[in-house]
């Protein structure tokens, strides 16, 4: 039977992701958003800048989050085209 969700681990990425910044928030959305699509589920991610931090030498680096259209982790929207049967009758509905 096919996983009906995809798996995501709490923590720190293996890679060790940056995801504070721009780059890493944008690989993080993509990750994100390729692991519910590869199981037939259309999630929205972006990216939004959230702070900038002054360096004290005229510079600044900006923060970065993601943010999705996922209810209690849950995705709302199926692929068109998506899986069918069991595997789409199989993730439990966020309340």
């Amino acid at each position: 039977m096919p996983q009906p969700y995809p798996r995501f681990h709490p923590g720190p990425s293996a890679g060790r992701l940056d995801s504070f910044s721009e780059r890493g928030a944008r690989e993080l959305a993509r990750r994100i958003r390729t692991a519910w699509a590869n199981i037939g589920w259309d999630v929205e991610v972006r990216v939004e800048r959230i702070a900038s931090e002054e360096l004290g030498d005229g510079r600044s680096i900006a923060h970065f989050i993601v943010r999705s259209d996922l209810i209690n982790g849950l995705p709302q929207r199926r692929l068109e085209g998506g899986l069918e049967g069991a595997a789409a009758r199989a993730l439990p509905r966020a309340a």
